[in-house]
């Protein structure tokens, strides 16, 4: 790969010739992936949340894909939630780093909780005092995509979001 020189002489200028190599692979690998997202139609994204005690320590954790790739992951500590506001907080931040880095995107979500789906579906009613608020503000953050669809999977089926999930928990935000 060649760069030109202007790049190359800012590059000189910002970072050890050490860490050039490093840092270009990492904003190629970067690019590449923002760019198959713009090229394919769907992207899956699995989250989960959970807590520890109903309420206890709670937390939550998505990995979203796009024609099979990895696009990113994350992780995130809620503190003292129940299970239904942690499942929400963490659909809430899967979509919100999704729209951040792909907005005009179509959105395909798995989730492990029959609630969460059925209610983001529009079949049941979020009769909850401490979710409604939850439920209002991740709808209107999906209804900002170009389309967003919602699917209930078996536990086992979302393992990766589990995964994160536990891990948030684990770290209790640290």
């Amino acid at each position: 790969m060649n760069l030109s020189k202007s790049l190359q002489a800012k590059l000189n200028k910002h970072l050890p010739t050490k860490e050039q190599q490093a840092f270009i692979e990492l904003a190629v690998n970067a690019e590449l992936n923002k760019y198959v997202a713009k090229k394919t139609d769907v992207i899956e994204v699995f989250v989960d949340g959970g807590s520890r005690g109903n309420p206890g320590i709670a937390g939550g954790g998505f990995a979203a894909f796009k024609g099979g790739e990895k696009l990113l992951e994350g992780s995130e500590f809620y503190g003292e939630k129940t299970n239904n506001q942690s499942e929400y907080l963490a659909l809430r931040t899967a979509l919100r780093e999704l729209f951040g880095k792909f907005p005009e995107s179509n959105i395909h979500c798995f989730m492990d909780s029959k609630l969460v789906v059925e209610q983001m579906s529009g079949n049941f009613k979020v009769k909850s005092a401490n979710v409604r608020p939850l439920y209002e503000e991740v709808s209107r953050i999906a209804g900002q995509f170009k389309s967003f669809t919602i699917e209930h999977v078996m536990r086992e089926q979302n393992a990766i979001a589990d995964a994160l999930a536990n891990r948030a928990m684990d770290m209790r935000g640290s």
